[in-house]
């Protein structure tokens, strides 16, 4: 893949924690006590800010066999070694623990803090200097990790204010989407069972003029996700149920009929380029039960978050909510949004309880917000050339920066790709025919890069 631009940094304070597993140079059998496993993960520790007083762990000093960290990622170097050592339940006896109450997802985040190591947990502490928000990126290799509800170690029972953690690798700064002047943000919900709680139709009531929540009937998955797209819903909420085919892919699920599925490599391309930013994804009133007597919607949801890549930023539920704390939750979270244009604001102030509200965030969008309804949309949505072959098309044409991206995302594969072949051709001694088109690519993705850059200029981030 092509180096992005360093330029496109998010002024956020960032901190990456990056989890891979261990692989030792020889063999080794997990420690199992019945179901139980245990199992080791480094924690490589990336970011810009100074924090040498913690006293991570030495970068260097890993042992033989272990893996090899990128000196560098997202524009953040590596600073720090620490380690997670997990004893895996089995999915339903962890599922089984939100369901039996608070003291016993007390229990569970004990268990969750002992896993991690001294300097893991100082990372974990740290606290952002008002009015800065502190943001963590909780980026794993492995979905498995991601069934876990980590943010619950973060927050225990009180969220800290304007601290963000977030699961994802942290990605090109994407411009906030334009809203016209007065224009409220529009919600789309996506139910084609027919399925969805009461307590989302309650909480959808009367959220006031800034917001603007929309049904679409339709009992179609596919019709409906594409209606809503077309129509330039902003946000779009997905009442689903889910399944893991062979523990792997997590998949969304809707009439029971496993043909009747959506990937999120599926779901991403249908969104690319679209007005749709944000996706929100909740389960029905009665999710079907999976292996071990437990719903597999949670289980899918984390799987599907895992594989978004640079699909849009999701807000997942990954454990059953009291209906009273799941209307709550969804109430503030939307009525957040269309005051701040910031769905890691929503978050953060959504979930005061983090126990009680098992929602995740899988943040593509680095940039403090993700819409704005400042400036005019000429500024906002500059005329940029769009065709791969480096060709402008005639007349000039206004894009959305969410387009420019889309086009970005695609081209680069592509340039990439023909870049590996010219270096076969030219390692048989051959020309590439194509490398006119290789530098004209090149030139064009360059000044859109620069048109991008340029209108982050003109934002700032909270």
């Amino acid at each position: 893949m092509t180096t992005r631009p360093s330029a496109q940094l998010s002024r956020t304070p960032e901190i990456l924690v990056r989890i891979a597993p261990v692989r030792p140079a020889e063999p080794v059998t997990p420690r199992a006590t019945g179901r139980r496993v245990c199992r080791r993960y480094h924690a490589w520790i990336y970011t810009k800010l100074d924090i040498s007083s913690l006293l991570l762990g030495d970068p260097g000093a890993v042992e033989p066999g272990g893996a090899s960290p990128l000196p560098e990622m997202a524009g953040l170097p590596l600073i720090g070694h620490e380690e997670i050592s997990v004893t895996w339940l089995s999915y339903a006896e962890y599922l089984s623990m939100f369901y039996e109450g608070e003291e016993a997802l007390l229990e569970l985040r004990r268990r969750l803090i002992g896993s991690i190591s001294r300097g893991l947990r100082a990372i974990l502490r740290l606290r952002p200097h008002a009015p800065r928000r502190l943001r963590i990126w909780w980026s794993t290799e492995t979905p498995e990790l991601d069934e876990l509800p980590w943010e619950i170690l973060l927050h225990g029972e009180h969220r800290p204010p304007r601290l963000s953690i977030v699961r994802g690798i942290p990605g090109r700064v994407v411009p906030p989407l334009s809203l016209r002047e007065g224009q409220p943000l529009r919600v789309a919900v996506v139910d084609p069972t027919g399925g969805a709680p009461a307590s989302l139709s309650e909480a959808l009531e009367g959220l006031g003029s800034g917001i603007e929540v929309a049904w679409i009937e339709e009992d179609d998955a596919r019709k409906a996700l594409s209606a809503a797209i077309q129509a330039g819903f902003e946000v779009i909420h997905v009442v689903a149920d889910g399944m893991v085919p062979l523990g792997l892919e997590g998949l969304l699920e809707f009439s029971g009929d496993e043909d009747d599925t959506l990937s999120s490599l599926e779901l991403t391309a249908m969104l690319r380029g679209s007005s749709a930013t944000i996706l929100s994804l909740t389960p029905p009133e009665t999710p079907r039960v999976g292996h071990g007597g437990m719903p597999a919607v949670y289980h899918a949801f984390a799987h599907f978050g895992h594989q978004s890549g640079d699909g849009p930023t999701i807000a997942a539920q990954l454990g059953p909510m009291h209906p009273r704390v799941y209307r709550e939750f969804w109430r503030a979270f939307y009525e957040r949004l269309a005051a701040s244009l910031d769905v890691e604001d929503a978050m953060m102030a959504a979930s005061q309880r983090p126990l009680l509200t098992p929602v995740v965030l899988f943040l593509r969008h680095r940039f403090g917000r993700q819409f704005t309804r400042q400036g005019d949309d000429a500024r906002r949505s500059p005329t940029w050339p769009t065709l791969g072959a480096g060709q402008t098309p005639e007349g000039d044409v206004p894009l959305t920066p969410a387009q420019v991206t889309a086009d970005l995302s695609c081209s680069r594969d592509l340039l990439d790709a023909a870049k590996t072949l010219e270096a076969r051709y030219a390692a048989l001694g051959l020309e590439f025919p194509g490398k006119g088109l290789i530098e004209r690519e090149g030139q064009r993705q360059a000044a859109l890069d620069e048109a991008l850059d340029q209108s982050l200029s003109e934002d700032t981030e909270p």
